[in-house]
């Protein structure tokens, strides 16, 4: 196989992993000869690291026709209602909207304990272009709290009908060194959909920004 083709193959087992319920991230690991050595997980504690490895094992074998010794799988799990406990924390202190001519800027303000962080970002005044701004001003946000830059990149914002509510629908690409993934995220609008913005966008980037924090 290929150089290409095997690191192909690596990044694709482990998006399929990392679609799994209760799973965070992962890491396959495999040696010179093409073989996987190794499969660590990090995961919520809401499945059994048993239910986590034998998914895994089947969704390999189905998609890569390879057999997966339960051994060479490690799940590391974190304590899911302290992560919701760290996660709570974050909140949405304000948001800000001016315009200028055909020109927008959004501020949104966050607060992470006594920590406050604002993110902003400035574009052409459309509907749809203000509700991508307001995305990227929250993600600006996560940035500058967590001293990263790039990592989140906002893909598209809808808003849809549901269950006779309003929905917002957040699509954000989370780029690593392995390569980039998709993650959505949603919330219904209660108050205005700057505030629905802000709440999808997080949901989306939850369960990764995990990983930052201290």
């Amino acid at each position: 196989m290929e150089n290409n083709e095997m690191i192909q193959m690596h990044l694709n087992m482990e998006e399929i992993i990392n679609q799994m319920p209760s799973v965070i991230s992962s890491k396959v690991v495999m040696n010179e000869s093409e073989e996987i050595e190794e499969i660590h997980v990090l995961a919520s504690n809401n499945r059994s690291p048993k239910q986590i490895s034998r998914d895994i094992q089947s969704a390999l074998t189905a998609k890569f026709q390879c057999k997966i010794d339960h051994k060479k799988i490690s799940v590391a799990q974190i304590d899911f209602r302290d992560e919701k406990e760290q996660l709570g924390r974050f909140r949405i202190a304000a948001i800000g909207y001016a315009v200028l001519g055909n020109m927008a800027e959004v501020k949104v303000t966050l607060q992470k304990g006594e920590q406050q962080v604002e993110g902003v970002a400035k574009g052409t005044n459309s509907k749809n272009n203000v509700y991508r701004l307001t995305a990227n001003a929250t993600l600006n946000c996560v940035h500058e709290l967590f001293a990263i830059d790039d990592t989140f990149i906002i893909e598209d914002i809808e808003k849809i009908q549901l269950a006779k509510r309003e929905v917002i629908i957040s699509a954000v690409s989370f780029i690593t060194g392995h390569g980039e993934e998709m993650l959505v995220g949603s919330a219904v609008v209660r108050k205005d959909e700057y505030e629905a913005i802000v709440k999808a966008t997080l949901d989306a980037i939850n369960r990764k920004i995990v990983r930052f924090i201290d």
